[in-house]
């Protein structure tokens, strides 16, 4: 399978071209000299090659490194990666894969069976820290009768198997103790040189099992800030800027260069809100809370205009679990007021989280939620962190409220539940205590869909408008740029770039 482009838009001369493929684009001094070689700049530093930890750094080089076994299309569809085949039993509980041949990791060694067998009891070992984790729980054990046979047995019948197949990344089980420095993987490019906190240079594996890349390197450069990125980009010495802001998306497409977003739904701005402390432990105060949101207007000033509305956390494509509830989003300041007045916390002090450093957009819904908070009658206090620090409190427990945003919003509903950690059944970072919803959360990931599973969405959503723990705002797109001549770059689900066709012409 290869994934669709999911949105692109190319502005030049104040026009917006409709982009159906790849990446067009026009202005910029690109590389001239070197149509073989692509030059990305990214601000996170690459500290490890484990495609299992999923993190900003290694947001680029996963696809150029590694392969997975099944790939979702943009409608969630699985479509074939390293694994060519594959049949589900009746009971939706046992899933038998047929490998391809000929495949080779980058040292020469043969891809088989129980390198898969590898990779996802990797991934369900808490000690490795994967990022997938929750998903890779599900699988109760592995059976690989041939080379070329891989048997995996699940706890339930959830198609989030699919999710994390098309998450689980192939390692190499030969060398367990190079996983985060070697990068040895199945990849189209192979690693030739890596720089700590400099770049790392990926050069092209001539001997991928699929389409030889047209690119013959690859050149992953670190920049410490967005706008040095965004400057780079102008005067040529970078070809893609792979994740950017709307400012600097903006700024590039006055500029007359390629602009779009790589997924629309791949995360999602949202408040948090911990149920455990006043005057937040009143429901009154969540609900006004929810309606001072001015999810629209944060849509627009701040995502963009390709971002969504969201009241629940569900895709676009989930009507069914959404049960009608897609558009119960209200913004109403008065009501708002009339709730916190009848829960007696009008006047109340509130502390407000964020990391405008790491996540501008972040500080600035903080800041548009102070204002509507303050006009509501509670005083609300941003209180600014670094990520680490954000990340420990929040994981703690230790907020009152959080602006944060969550990842994987793009992919099917019962994966969110399980990866997210906001919307957890159990040991809720909002202290949301519910043997209902936790038996519901259970159900609806364990089983395929069906009359069941349709009461218990139901219940769900009545549960999350009712409780208000955490307020899904609007899509954050992962918003791209590219210089001069660049086409054919492709973006999975949670917008991570795909290079394999990526040339200039």
């Amino acid at each position: 399978m290869t994934l669709n482009m999911l949105s692109g838009r190319v502005r030049a001369g104040g026009l917006l071209l409709a982009l159906l493929l790849g990446l067009g684009s026009v202005g910029g001094k690109a590389l001239a000299a070197a149509r073989d070689t692509l030059v990305i700049g990214q601000s996170a530093d690459i500290t490890s090659f484990d495609p299992t930890e999923l993190r900003m750094g290694t947001f680029v080089l996963t696809h150029l490194l590694y392969d997975t076994l099944i790939r979702l299309d943009a409608d969630g569809r699985p479509q074939p990666e390293l694994a060519r085949s594959w049949s589900r039993s009746d009971d939706g509980k046992t899933l038998t894969l047929t490998l391809r041949d000929g495949v080779t990791f980058h040292d020469g060694r043969p891809f088989t069976a129980k390198d898969v067998a590898f990779s996802l009891n990797y991934a369900r070992d808490p000690v490795n820290g994967a990022n997938i984790l929750p998903l890779a729980k599900m699988i109760d054990s592995i059976d690989t009768p041939d080379e070329h046979t891989v048997v995996l047995h699940f706890a339930g019948a959830s198609d989030a198997i699919f999710d994390l197949l098309d998450l689980a990344f192939i390692i190499d089980g030969s060398a367990p103790k190079k996983i985060k420095t070697g990068g040895n993987g199945t990849g189209p490019f192979k690693l030739s040189r890596y720089l700590p906190g400099e770049d790392a240079v990926f050069v092209r594996n001539e001997a991928y099992w699929g389409p030889r890349p047209a690119l013959k390197k690859i050149t992953l450069k670190v920049i410490p800030d967005q706008q040095s990125g965004v400057m780079q980009l102008r005067a040529g010495t970078v070809d893609f800027l792979p994740s950017l802001d709307r400012e600097g998306a903006e700024q590039l497409a006055s500029a007359g260069f390629a602009t779009g977003a790589a997924t629309v739904e791949g995360r999602v701005l949202d408040i948090t809100l911990n149920t455990q402390t006043p005057p937040l432990d009143k429901p009154e105060v969540r609900r006004a809370i929810g309606l001072a949101l001015d999810r629209a207007r944060i849509a627009h000033d701040i995502a963009g205009p390709d971002a969504q509305v969201k009241c629940l956390p569900w895709p676009h494509f989930s009507r069914r679990e959404a049960a009608g509830h897609e558009n119960d989003c209200v913004h109403d300041l008065d009501q708002a007021r009339r709730l916190i007045q009848q829960a007696g916390a009008t006047g109340a002090e509130v502390s407000l989280m964020s990391r405008s450093q790491s996540e501008p957009q972040i500080g600035a819904m903080a800041q548009m939620l102070q204002s509507a908070l303050r006009d509501i009658g509670l005083k609300a206090n941003i209180v600014e962190m670094s990520e680490a620090a954000y990340i420990s409190r929040l994981r703690k427990g230790d907020f009152q409220l959080a602006a944060h945003v969550y990842a994987r919003a793009g992919r099917g509903p019962s994966t969110i539940l399980m990866s997210a950690v906001i919307f957890r059944a159990t040991d809720n970072l909002a202290g949301v205590k519910s043997r209902q919803y936790q038996d519901d959360v259970a159900l609806v990931t364990s089983q395929p869909p069906g009359e069941q599973t349709d009461l218990a969405w139901r219940r769900i959503d009545s549960f999350m408008l009712q409780e208000n723990w955490v307020l899904p705002v609007a899509t954050l797109p992962v918003l791209w740029a590219s210089a001069k001549g660049l086409t054919g770059v492709r973006f999975n689900l949670d917008g991570m770039p795909i290079l394999t066709g990526a040339a200039f012409q």
